[in-house]
This record gives C-alpha cells, sequence and structure tokens, in this order.
C-alpha cells in the first residue's frame, strides 16, 4: 500500500529515494515490518515533518550550524527533544537524496564502491555513496547529537542548581534526563576518536 504522508517516529530508520515513472518517491523502513512505499520524495517528508514538531525545515538546519559549525549536507533534529537525528546521504538541492537515523545504524561497510547500512534489527540497505562520504555524514550527526546534548545538559544543570536550594529536603531529584535519545558507546567512542586524530575504520 502506497502512503502520500507519514509522521517520521522514533522507529524510523531510513527514507530511500526511489525513482517511479520520472517523479522521486521514498522507500521508508522501519523498526517493525516490512517498511513502506511513499508518493512523496524523502527532502518533502522530512520537511513537513519539521513543520509538525513546530519548526521549519530551514530553522532546523540553522541550529545545526549554530551547534557544530557545519555549513553543508547538515543533519537536522526532527523533535524537539533531540531524541530523532536524520542525515543525508547528498546535498538537500538533490532531489534523489536518502535520510538515515543515526540511532538505528548498527554498522556500515564499503560495498564494490557503495556503503552497505546495517541496522539494529539487522536489515541490510546499499546505498549509491562511498563509504567515505558516508562516514563523514554519520559522524557529523554524532557531532549534532553530542553538542545538543551538551548544550541540553547545561541548562539543566542550571535549572537544577536554580531549584535546589528550594526544593524540600530528600525529594530532590538528580537525574531528569530521558534515555529514548542515547546513541550507543561505541558510536560516541568513534567520534571521540576521530575528532582526537584518530582513524576511522569500518564500523562493524
Amino acid at each position: 500500500m502506497k502512503r502520500q504522508h507519514f509522521n517520521i517516529n522514533d522507529d524510523t530508520m531510513y527514507m530511500l529515494s526511489i525513482e517511479n515513472k520520472g517523479l522521486t518517491e521514498c522507500r521508508v523502513g522501519e523498526v517493525y515490518g516490512n517498511g513502506f512505499h511513499c508518493l512523496t520524495s524523502p527532502n518533502k517528508i522530512l520537511e513537513r515533518n519539521c513543520r509538525q514538531y513546530s519548526q521549519s525545515y530551514p530553522a532546523r538546519k540553522e541550529l545545526t550550524k549554530k551547534l557544530t559549525g557545519l555549513s553543508a549536507k547538515l543533519p537536522v533534529i526532527i523533535d524537539l527533544f533531540g531524541s530523532i537525528i536524520f542525515f543525508s546521504t547528498h546535498s538537500d538541492r538533490v532531489t534523489e537524496n536518502n535520510w538515515f537515523n543515526i540511532k538505528h545504524i548498527h554498522s556500515y561497510r564499503n560495498y564494490n564502491g557503495n556503503t552497505r547500512v546495517r541496522f539494529n534489527n539487522n536489515e541490510e540497505v546499499e546505498v549509491d555513496i562511498s563509504f567515505t562520504s558516508f562516514n563523514n555524514q554519520y559522524l557529523n550527526a554524532l557531532k549534532l547529537h553530542y553538542k545538543f546534548n551538551l548544550e541540553r545538559e547545561k541548562f539543566e544543570y542550571c535549572e537544577m542548581a536554580k531549584y535546589k536550594n528550594t526544593t524540600p529536603s530528600g525529594k530532590y531529584m538528580t537525574d531528569i534526563k530521558g534515555t529514548s535519545d542515547k546513541v550507543s558507546d561505541v558510536s560516541y567512542k568513534a567520534y571521540l576518536r576521530c575528532i582526537s586524530g584518530g582513524k576511522m575504520d569500518d564500523l562493524a
């Protein structure tokens, strides 16, 4: 069954562009089920979902620029809490663009000049992009996740400090952070190793 639109959610793993009679449509993969076909391009779906979360796509890109210093092929935070972060394989000016949810990527490797991506549910897809380019985009998304959470922790720390002296003894909450937005320790170590000058090999 084909859909005109759909709402990106925490279980959405990827949106791949597909050509159909001269039109760019979308193959959507989710954690459960076999995925589905959407009649709208991945770029349009992403833009629409950003608006549904109360901010435009350009506003989301501007946030990424401010947090990371990146200027091209920007990863974006879809929701309001930083728990859904997607990165693209190409510029958003390219209609045949693909988007991946960083949270669900288990590993990726070079595959005959393309990139073979494996997800946490063991599904695999091949993408027409070099390993080096995909790796750069993945690391940029990790950087956005890392920087966003640093800023959020600063805010939470200030808020906790503000109310610490006004909260009754024994009732002060020492941990107000959720866990739904966590990226694996392996991913964080890969990112930290990269920005420290380490070499990135195939993430397997």
